[in-house]
């Protein structure tokens, strides 16, 4: 073959050098003249002559009419450097003759609108080099001679090489010798942004027709590095040629290739390699198979149609660039094998089909699915139409975000489908669908992921149109489907006559916004074997299954309205988990139609140990206020049971309920709550104590404002105020919320108990220091002894100190019981585990509890019967610190309801209870509202203040916490400024109050200690 190259190479040299150097003709159509002595380089004609046949033509315009030499070149008269291709224009058809010259030699020529064409019978060498072709068709066909002595020989050279095609030019070449060789190399057209406008591009066509020698097999085309909008390939030979096309860029290539017969020199590939194409079709057709194949390789393509009847059984297509690819073998020979690879391809979409009478194998391996493209969005991303009689095997491969879907095999008979590593994912119409008879289908290492379907199978669906008859058999091994959607097997529907599934995980994407669904998930239907099989529901969707001897029915499904299901039912190690619906909860949820629990208002929900839901009312600030879902019940970054802890990154503060940012914390608040008692103990040394209906009609209203208002109705004064009163923990939702580090609850409430406990013990230790001092006898000189009686107000040290010590205990009493009774309240919030109510996170048998609860029971509890104890001891005392005592006391009081303080503390602690322990919303409110109301009507019957503006001012407060329990839960905005007059007249009261008597007494000029019962008060 090697040999007959480059024989026939050496004859083209040959007969160009000959042409070169003896042109018959020479023309010029600028000096020459048409004489009957024309055509020497001295004196050239001035056109080229009718019947010449070897003609050297210089730059310039000639018309010709029915006739052009066969061997034609440019020339330049002076011996000068190439200039303008000499234009060759036609008038008419015309026709080329070869009777004199066996060779078709053209070099540098431009012909215009020319239609030629030539039909030698013995033209061994034909050359095209350098030409450009203008709306001119070209037609070559090349026949071996008549003589039956060299028909086996007969043998041609052709080369088309370096040519340009503008317009709708044309080469058609067609070739019925026995040992040619065919060379297009280097050919171009013009490219322009309009040119794929027009209707006729360019185009050449190479045509091949059987020859008379029995071995078509030394006949040779070469197609390369040509850049044309459309190229022809026919070839009608006993078998496939020895054919290369390489490094081209085609816009249309089309190759047709028919075997006519048995051949025994079946031993070439033709060969399409390194080319960019965007539509690419090889047909090829025969009557007898044999081992002659076609290789494709390394080329970018967007569309490839290779099909019907293919001559090749050895066909490979690998490494391509492809946007389309339809590959179609069929053959029907009885003795005919098969063997086919499309292997290591970027494609954006395929279409084969296979079917034989005998047997074929069918690989592709290592295929990369790109995508859909814009032209091909309805499609899927490998359609197999059929196999017959074949062995596909499809492996390492991956399809992503198909609409149409992945892999889809419309037809299997008496094949055998083997598919290993392939992922499928985000496809419209199922990852996997094989319609099978009579077939064997094998999946292994699969991935499918987020794939939808709107019939059935989302992930795979595997039918078998006869499979009561055991026709087809499925294995399905170590293969994972992920999120996969269907109305039916939302992961697999497979019906087939046996069925294994080995090492098979199936995770579930809740399907509950898909209403035309019956929750299955996989669907088998003939003899099944499972093994190692793991299935997990989405959330909250219990696992249902339905097993008969040919059929099984695993299904996803939510909970009937009233029941519920926490977790995910599961199949694990082909055991069943999570198969049944739990009764809603009484209180605190709804669980309607399967959908994630709704917790209501102020509830907070969990899970208990038995993954079963419990809900307990939730303490006031810390859960939503409005319906919710039963796991996010937690506001101002708080978690846990209860929502009594913090979420990470956030602590425990004073001032407001919500957790705060730790990183926002300052250590410097520590030295401020450090000083308040002492601040505490200034005040309250020289406070005067004839203010008393005042102070504890207001210091009573604002505590109790916090525990009638919802959350969102507490603001940032409320909080303030009352957390004077009070111990500064997390009453209220107030924006000066502060932290000082990282803190649980305990350690928060054991810092704010440091206030009112630190008040107390300053006092104590003050009035100590004062008694130890005087029993032991000591004197102070007399000028710090005037200093001191007239700073205090001619009061001794020991009454200011005693009565302060009671008035910080009266005024702290509520907020001391409202801590205790918060550290003391536990919930059993399952069967035997009970926590705090106030701090879910923490159990109730910590170690502190017990001595904590017995010293506070004792010291708190009974202190309003210890308030009649002291009255009864210090009734009727002379001594000025008793004296001042009672005033605190009961100084305010008529002397029939001197007792009144005691029942002011009852009722302190009787609101605290009601408060910390009726956990439900509205009970607790119809409480508090009866509490109030009771108070009030108490207040009125009994009148115990001594003065009409103690009386007065009481009323004002307890009739505005009665009007807050009645409007409290209307959230409209239209009774927000209800809320502030409200709460603002026992302010306004208490303010008017104050500066009268301070103008009386402005008035009146006192110096001296008033009591403060006096007549203009009465």
């Amino acid at each position: 073959m090697i040999l007959r190259t480059l024989c026939l190479s050496l004859l083209l040299c040959i007969a160009i050098v000959r042409s070169i150097d003896e042109c018959e003709v020479y023309v010029d159509s600028q000096s020459g003249s048409d004489v009957a002595t024309c055509g020497q380089k001295q004196q050239p004609c001035r056109s080229i002559p009718y019947n010449s046949t070897n003609v050297c033509v210089s730059s310039g315009q000639y018309s010709v009419t029915d006739r052009l030499p066969s061997v034609m070149r440019d020339w330049q008269p002076d011996g000068g450097t190439e200039t303008e291709l000499p234009q060759i224009t036609c008038l008419n058809d015309v026709e080329i003759s070869c009777d004199r010259q066996p060779s078709l030699n053209w070099n540098r020529l431009e012909f215009r609108k020319c239609n030629m064409e030539i039909y030698p019978t013995n033209v061994s060498v034909s050359s095209i080099n350098g030409c450009l072709l203008n709306d001119t068709m070209l037609s070559v066909a090349i026949t071996p001679p008549p003589v039956s002595s060299v028909e086996s020989s007969s043998s041609s050279l052709t080369r088309f090489i370096g040519n340009h095609l503008l317009g709708s030019s044309s080469f058609i070449y067609r070739d019925e010798t026995s040992n040619s060789l065919q060379e297009i190399i280097n050919n171009t057209y013009e490219s322009t942004p309009t040119f794929h406008q027009r209707p006729n591009a360019p185009t050449i066509s190479l045509i091949w027709i059987r020859s008379t020698a029995s071995d078509d097999s030394k006949r040779r085309l070469l197609l390369e590095d040509n850049a044309l909008p459309s190229v022809t390939l026919i070839t009608n030979t006993r078998d496939l040629p020895n054919t290369r096309i390489a490094k081209n860029r085609f816009d249309t290539c089309q190759v047709y290739m028919y075997t006519s017969g048995l051949s025994y020199y079946a031993h070439l590939e033709p060969t399409i390699e390194g080319n960019v194409i965007t539509s690419l079709l090889v047909e090829k057709t025969g009557i007898l198979m044999n081992a002659t194949s076609l290789v494709v390789r390394y080329n970018i393509i967007q569309n490839m149609n290779e099909g019907t009847l293919p001559v090749g059984v050895k066909d490979t297509i690998t490494d391509n660039n492809m946007t389309l690819l339809i590959y179609e073998i069929i053959n029907h020979h009885p003795l005919a094998l098969g063997h086919m690879n499309i292997t290591r391809n970027v494609l954006s979409r395929a279409e084969v089909a296979v079917d034989f009478t005998s047997y074929a194998e069918l690989f592709l391996v290592d295929n990369v699915w790109m995508g859909p493209s814009v032209i091909f969005t309805k499609q899927p991303a490998l359609h197999i139409s059929q196999i017959h009689h074949c062995s596909l095997h499809l492996s390492n491969s991956s399809m992503d975000g198909y609409p149409e879907g992945g892999l889809w095999i419309s037809e299997a008979f008496l094949s055998e489908v083997h598919v290993e590593s392939l992922r499928v994912s985000g496809s419209g119409r199922g990852g996997v669908l094989i319609f099978a008879e009579k077939s064997h289908i094998y999946l292994d290492s699969v991935t499918l992921s987020d794939n939808d379907s709107p019939t059935v199978g989302g992930g795979i669906s595997i039918l078998d149109r006869k499979y009561n008859s055991n026709d087809s058999s499925v294995i399905i091994r170590n293969t994972r489907m992920m999120n996969n959607r269907s109305p039916h097997g939302s992961a697999v529907f497979i019906s087939a006559g046996s069925i294994k599934m080995e090492n098979v995980s199936i995770i579930v994407e809740d399907d509950i916004d898909q209403p035309l669904v019956d929750h299955s998930v996989v669907v088998l239907n003939g003899r099944f074997v499972q093994e190692d099989v793991s299935l997990s529901c989405a959330e909250e969707r219990y696992l249902a299954s339905s097993n008969a001897s040919s059929s099984l029915v695993w299904s996803c499904r939510p909970c009937a309205t009233g029941t519920y299901f926490l977790g995910r039912g599961e199949m694990v190690e082909d055991v069943e988990k999570g198969n049944k619906c739990t009764r809603c909860p009484e209180k605190g949820a709804e669980c309607v139609d399967g959908k994630t629990p709704q917790a209501k208002p102020n509830y907070w929900c969990g899970k208990n140990s038995l993954q079963q839901l419990i809900c307990h009312n939730c303490p006031s600030g810390y859960c939503n206020e409005t319906a919710h879902l039963w796991n996010s019940s937690c506001i101002g970054h708080r978690s846990g049971e209860l929502c009594g802890g913090c979420a990470d990154g956030y602590t425990l503060g004073f001032l407001t309920s919500a957790c705060l940012p730790v990183d926002h914390c300052r250590h410097e608040w520590i030295g401020l709550l450090s000083i308040i008692p002492f601040v505490y103990v200034a005040v309250l040394l020289f406070v005067p104590i004839g203010d008393g209906a005042v102070w504890k009609s207001m210091s009573y209203f604002v505590q109790t404002v916090p525990l009638l208002l919802k959350q969102e109705r507490q603001n940032s004064i409320i909080s303030m105020f009352s957390s004077l009163f009070t111990t500064p923990t997390n009453m209220g939702s107030s924006s000066l919320g502060f932290c000082i580090g990282q803190m649980d609850y305990i350690e928060r409430e054991f810092i704010s108990l440091y206030v009112p406990a630190g008040t107390v013990i300053l006092f104590l230790f003050g009035c100590l220091c004062i008694l130890l001092y005087h029993k032991m006898g000591c004197t102070m000189p007399r000028r710090k002894i005037m200093f001191l009686t007239q700073a205090l107000n001619k009061r001794s040290m020991l009454s200011r100190c005693t009565t302060g010590l009671v008035t910080g205990f009266l005024l702290m009493y509520s907020g001391l019981i409202a801590s205790y009774l918060k550290l003391y309240f536990c919930i059993e919030i399952e069967p035997g585990r009970w926590v705090m109510y106030n701090a879910g996170t923490e159990r109730c048998d910590q170690w502190w509890r017990t001595p904590f609860v017995s010293v506070a029971s004792i010291l708190l509890l009974p202190f309003p019967l210890l308030l009649l104890f002291i009255r009864s001891r210090l009734r009727g005392t002379e001594r000025e610190t008793g004296r001042d005592v009672l005033i605190v006391l009961d100084g305010c009081y008529r002397q029939s309801t001197k007792y009144w303080e005691s029942v002011y503390m009852v009722r302190r602690v009787v609101i605290a209870v009601a408060y910390v322990f009726i956990t439900d919303e509205q009970w607790s409110a119809t409480v508090m509202r009866f509490l109030l109301l009771t108070a009030l009507f108490l207040h009125l019957f009994f009148t115990p203040f001594i003065t009409v503006a103690g009386q007065t001012l009481e009323t004002m407060c307890l009739l505005s916490l009665c009007f807050l329990t009645v409007l409290n839960g209307q959230l409209e905005e239209r009774y927000s400024h209800a809320f502030l007059v409200i709460i603002a007249l026992p302010f306004l009261a208490s303010l008017i109050i104050m500066i009268h008597k301070l103008w009386m007494k402005r008035k009146k000029k006192y110096t001296r200690y008033e009591p403060l019962v006096t007549s203009e008060e009465l």
